[in-house]
């Protein structure tokens, strides 16, 4: 019986002081703080190394959101895309002449020192996209189709781009190609 004592004891002081431990002391009021009014700001403070400080009010500053509107622009940008160069000119007239012979190296020489010219403007790259069609190169004249559409700036050249790109997809069998090229076309 002496043992059960010896142990109930300890587990008996031990819980004692948890519960102990559990309580909470109410704390003592604190006097309420009284706010000062700020001392008024002197109209000058002079600093030893003789600098005057001229202190302002300023307003508190109120954060606002701001909705902004911007018009939509239908009209296109027109840049100088170098067309207008006469040797460029005389260049694309070689490639016309060159590609309606058949003769596709010359052409294609002649439309990339057109580009060379005129590195904006879209008509080289139609030729070469359609040099690489003929040429049984449809990656080639897909890339240099779609690079062209990047410059073009007419309804007209993007729907001659569209086309080229339309047929290299088809050479390749494409359909992702393929349908891109004909839902462009049927927007324009």
């Amino acid at each position: 019986m002496l043992k059960k004592v010896a142990y109930i004891k300890p587990a008996f002081v031990l819980g004692c002081l948890l519960l102990a431990g559990c309580q909470s002391l109410p704390t003592p009021e604190q006097p309420e703080k009284k706010v000062r009014p700020l001392p008024e700001k002197p109209a000058e403070i002079h600093t030893p190394s003789g600098v005057v400080i001229k202190p302002y009010d300023q307003e508190e500053i109120i954060r606002k959101q701001l909705k902004v509107v911007v018009p939509e622009q239908k009209s296109s940008q027109k840049f100088d895309d170098g067309h207008n160069l006469p040797a460029f000119r005389q260049l694309m007239q070689q490639v016309n002449t060159a590609y309606a012979k058949e003769q596709w190296s010359a052409a294609e020489t002649a439309a990339l020192h057109a580009q060379r010219l005129a590195p904006q403007s879209p008509e080289p790259f139609l030729y070469l996209a359609m040099i690489a069609n003929r040429k049984q190169q449809p990656a080639n004249a897909e890339s240099l189709a779609k690079r062209g559409l990047s410059y073009a700036q007419t309804d007209a050249m993007k729907k001659q781009l569209w086309l080229s790109i339309l047929k290299a997809g088809q050479m390749q069998k494409k359909t992702a190609t393929i349908l891109q090229a004909q839902t462009a076309l049927k927007s324009l």
